[in-house]
């Protein structure tokens, strides 16, 4: 018969406060861990031997508590390319008169797991199973939010100390998909000895992640925000489609003329037909969106078989003259978006008719598969935090050691606040990164800024690069290369800096007009030239 332990509690370090929360830290220190250490020799109340006052170590870390928020006012994290870092610390104590610190010798491993909120605010942990990342993953699946991060341990969960029953419960484990998820956990590492003593705690801590190049072997999800359907009958599907996809009625251009190569540059024109610019788009939807003219389009030219365009009467002809949809837009495509050629002329129909209840279905159908296929070939797999906007929770635990007839357990503190991490061009509050740049009216240093960096020039490209600027703003073709010579040419890296920074300041004053953002991310301050030492 297994025995309890006493009752053991995790959470914030008790003299920051009375929180069954890890206390989560933002520092952007370069060497924070020890002065973090450092400071924690007061949590418990006493002197930090280092000659600082414990209280002041304790003021120190409150003030360094994670505090920034996002517009809803969710706490948020930042990533170290803003060179902000954020610790979680927290403390085991056994929960009995005195609460007296546990003895990190009985405690077998102490960990941080961080967990993403799902539908409807549950959990879910970052899962991998037999070798392979399996992405997030429900905590319900393993057992629920307490479930111990490793299968083994969960494994010994179930057992009843009966020989034969064991083995049956561990043969059955073994069939269900879901027994070897393993949850990962981030390591916490126990302070020093001498912090520990020093503050009358066991104290532990660690390195909160906000950034990871993991990438889940499952594929990224076409599904939508909760709350929004962008199904194939969805109004927001719909209403994205030009009026023909959508299986309505449509004009279309030029009635009757041949289809030209040159209709695409008209219609980036100025002033240009509307119905013009309309069938363009259509022709670009299908082919950029839908992949209609390549591999994952049969099912949605497929669909467009059944539906024939008629073309305009001449001489008084009967029957009328037809086209079939899909063959039209085929040599539609070639003609005007790839700018190729086909077989002899095609002539532009009368209209584009509506389609059948039916048949406008199945096309929708078609062309929502072809953009889940092309999702998924462009998303490809989904990287830990991929997702913009998701909101995050930390738990630490620790996992004590058995004890004679007492099995080893894990006691988790409570789910930290929920967190957002800041997308990486968001400002951290650190300073700037200085970047020095040659002064171009010196001569002198000019002189000894010599090529540092070589580019390897294709023919094609050095023809181009040649040639007139007039020619190449006006659009006009490059004279042919020699295909025998590539070049190799020389810059220096300083020199090309201070070109982006002109070039960039022209376009900053450009989109100023649209934007109004120059006040706000351009700071220019004066300060006095340093005289150089002799």
């Amino acid at each position: 018969m297994n025995h309890p332990h006493h009752p053991v509690v995790v959470g914030a370090p008790r003299g920051l406060t009375r929180s069954l929360q890890p206390w989560l830290l933002q520092r952007s220190d370069d060497d924070f861990i020890p002065a973090t250490l450092d400071d924690l020799r007061g949590a418990g109340g006493s002197s930090g031997s280092s000659g600082s006052s414990g209280s002041n170590g304790l003021t120190r870390l409150r003030d360094l508590r994670a505090q920034a928020t996002n517009k809803n006012g969710t706490l948020k994290l930042f990533q170290p390319i803003q060179r902000q870092f954020h610790l979680a610390l927290v403390e085991a104590w056994c929960d009995m008169p005195g609460e007296p610190r546990v003895d990190p010798a009985k405690i077998e491993a102490a960990g941080l797991v961080l967990r993403r909120l799902g539908a409807g605010g549950q959990p879910e942990g970052w899962m991998k199973s037999n070798g392979r990342i399996r992405g997030w993953v429900p905590m319900s699946r393993v057992g629920g939010p307490d479930a111990d991060p490793t299968p083994a341990q969960r494994a010994q969960r179930d057992l009843t100390g009966v020989a034969d029953i064991d083995r049956q419960l561990v043969a059955f484990s073994r069939e269900r998909p879901d027994t070897s998820l393993e949850e990962q956990a981030i390591p916490l590492y126990l302070a020093p000895p001498d912090v520990c003593a020093d503050a009358g705690q066991t104290l532990y801590y660690g390195l909160v992640p906000t950034v990871s190049g993991e990438i889940s072997e499952t594929d990224a999800s076409f599904g939508s925000a909760e709350g929004f359907d962008f199904g194939p009958s969805s109004s927001a599907f719909r209403l994205h489609l030009v009026q023909a996809m959508r299986g309505e009625e449509m004009p279309l251009p030029r009635v009757g003329d041949n289809l030209s190569g040159g209709w695409l540059a008209e219609s980036e024109q100025p002033g240009a037909s509307t119905v013009l610019v309309r069938f363009v788009l259509m022709l670009r939807q299908l082919a950029g969106e839908f992949d209609a003219f390549g591999p994952a389009g049969a099912a949605i030219l497929q669909a467009l078989h059944p539906l024939e365009l008629t073309l305009v009467r001449r001489n008084g002809e009967w029957p009328r003259r037809t086209v079939r949809a899909d063959d039209f837009l085929t040599k539609a495509h070639t003609l005007i978006l790839a700018q190729g050629n086909v077989n002899g002329a095609v002539e532009m129909p009368e209209v584009w008719p509506a389609m059948s209840p039916g048949q406008t279905q199945q096309l929708l159908n078609a062309m929502h598969a072809a953009m889940r296929s092309r999702f998924a070939a462009m998303k490809a797999k989904t990287g830990r935090f991929d997702e913009p906007d998701a909101r995050y929770q930390l738990r630490a635990f620790v996992r004590l050691k058995a004890e004679g007839p007492c099995p080893a357990r894990v006691v988790w503190s409570a789910p930290s606040e929920s967190f957002v991490i800041a997308a990486w061009y968001e400002g951290a509050g650190a300073p700037p990164v200085q970047i020095a740049l040659p002064d171009p009216a010196d001569k002198q240093l000019l002189a000894a800024l010599k090529p540092n960096v070589a580019f390897v020039v294709p023919p094609s490209l050095q023809s181009v690069l040649m040639g007139s600027a007039k020619d190449l703003i006006d659009g006009t073709k490059p004279p042919a290369a020699n295909p025998a010579l590539t070049w190799i040419c020389g810059f220096n890296i300083p020199i090309i800096t201070i070109c982006a920074f002109l070039v960039l300041n022209i376009f900053l004053s450009l989109f100023n007009l649209f934007f109004g953002w120059l006040f706000a991310m351009k700071i220019c301050l004066p300060f006095p030239k340093i005289p150089p030492q002799e």
